[in-house]
């Protein structure tokens, strides 16, 4: 299944929000969901004392600042099928409208945090993913967190053309700060902002699951929400039933977009995946992801 393919958007999830996320200061525009300096410090105290096992630092105001910026090639772009990018594919409509659901369904629900997988290998995960975080990053009020969590085969770095990308397992592990590792778009024609974080990755870990359920990991988790402040955060991870990294992983987010390989994706293949996730993760919607062009025809919560 190639990953430039049509793009679909079929499920939906009515499950009640988590209440640790119903405070979180938002910026998105007309959500209607303005808190006091008590609630947000609230919010903040709540997001990152869980299973920590060292002190997270005070939000440090010039961590964006501090990010190494990627060069942008608009023809590695697009040869690497980021439609969203220069924006000549008339497909990257169908990302621009995912972004405007995705933001205001996370509005609505309090929620800031998504995982994108995949069922089985090769439904293009990371070509939605990545995708949608260059879409977010043209919503100037937005502050978005890409993470390539695949740690088994990471692969957001060579779409986006970076030699470079440093080591998620050193991130995550606590030997790589906040701003050393993640990376932003430098300047460009493109109109790609400047608001979006890119958490790379160049190394394969053997140990992937064990890692991703790690106290260290929460630490480092943390240490991202309260530096950088995001109000979507994209963990892009593997697919979903080969591997339990995913489920190790499920403290930090609020729920899932699945992609599936139009043709290829069985019925009960979905299923399991809801089963799994269960009701306190919600599959958040279904991405079907086809041949012959790209569109969405609904998208809910």
């Amino acid at each position: 299944m190639g990953d430039q393919g049509r793009m679909q958007v079929m499920n939906k999830s009515n499950s009640n929000p988590q209440d640790s996320n119903k405070s979180r200061r938002r910026r998105f525009s007309g959500g209607g969901m303005r808190l006091s300096e008590t609630e947000a410090a609230e919010m903040r105290r709540r997001l990152i004392s869980p299973m920590k096992s060292k002190p997270v630092t005070e939000p440090a105001p010039d961590t964006w600042d501090r990010m190494a910026t990627i060069p942008v090639n608009e023809a590695h772009l697009e040869q690497n099928r980021i439609i969203s990018a220069s924006r000549h594919n008339p497909a990257h409509v169908a990302f621009d409208v995912l972004r405007t659901r995705l933001i205001q369904g996370l509005a609505e629900q309090g929620w800031h945090r998504v995982v994108i997988t995949s069922p089985t290998k090769d439904c293009g995960k990371t070509f939605i993913s990545t995708n949608l975080a260059i879409s977010l990053s043209r919503q100037e009020r937005l502050r978005t967190v890409l993470m390539d969590l695949d740690l088994r085969n990471p692969s957001v770095a060579p779409l986006l053309g970076v030699d470079d990308p440093g080591t998620m397992g050193d991130f995550l592990r606590g030997k790589a700060s906040v701003s050393g590792h993640f990376k932003r778009m430098g300047q460009n024609m493109l109109k790609i902002g400047s608001n979006v974080a890119f958490g790379l990755n160049s190394v394969r870990e053997p140990y992937a699951s064990e890692m991703l359920g790690s106290d260290a990991t929460s630490d480092a988790i943390a240490q991202m929400e309260a530096e950088l402040e995001p109000d979507v955060v994209i963990y892009d991870m593997p697919a979903a039933l080969y591997h339990d990294d995913v489920m190790a992983f499920r403290e930090h987010y609020d729920g899932v977009l699945l992609v599936v390989g139009g043709g290829t994706t069985k019925a009960n293949e979905v299923r399991e995946l809801k089963r799994r996730f269960g009701d306190d993760k919600p599959l958040l919607g279904v991405i079907m992801n086809k041949a012959e062009g790209l569109s969405i025809s609904h998208y809910s919560y």
